[in-house]
């Protein structure tokens, strides 16, 4: 596919970093989604955020050690992070570096954003 033609896939990613395996899975739809050839667009949700903290461990997240997760996105193709605006204002005010940086945007503008896509899925 050329990047005219190539769909765009959308995730919600709404499982804070801590506890679950939501966070895993969500990053594991979004690395299949780019092995497809589908530009990804990844939409963090609340807390969901802290899932691109750069200081926090993989294991924390219930990444393999050494694995880059959420980081490695770009490497493997078209992605780009979105997040609430008011939790990038959040990290940013605490200290907390995101990978990326996801693009702030408000519940409404994510909504548009993710509308346009070809495809949206929410773990």
């Amino acid at each position: 596919m050329t990047a005219q033609t190539k769909s765009r896939f959308a995730l919600l990613v709404n499982a804070a970093p801590h506890g679950t395996r939501e966070s895993r899975a969500e990053l594991d739809v979004a690395l299949a989604a780019l092995s497809l050839d589908f530009a990804v667009d990844v939409y963090f949700n609340g807390a969901a955020v802290l899932q691109l903290a750069r200081s926090m461990e993989a294991a924390e997240v219930l990444l393999p050690p050494g694995y880059r997760g959420w980081a490695a996105l770009g490497d493997l193709g078209e992605a780009r992070l979105f997040a609430e605006t008011e939790w990038v204002r959040r990290c940013r005010e605490q200290g907390i570096e995101l990978i990326g940086p996801p693009r702030g945007l408000t519940a409404g503008e994510m909504a548009c954003h993710w509308r346009a896509c070809s495809t949206v899925w929410s773990l």
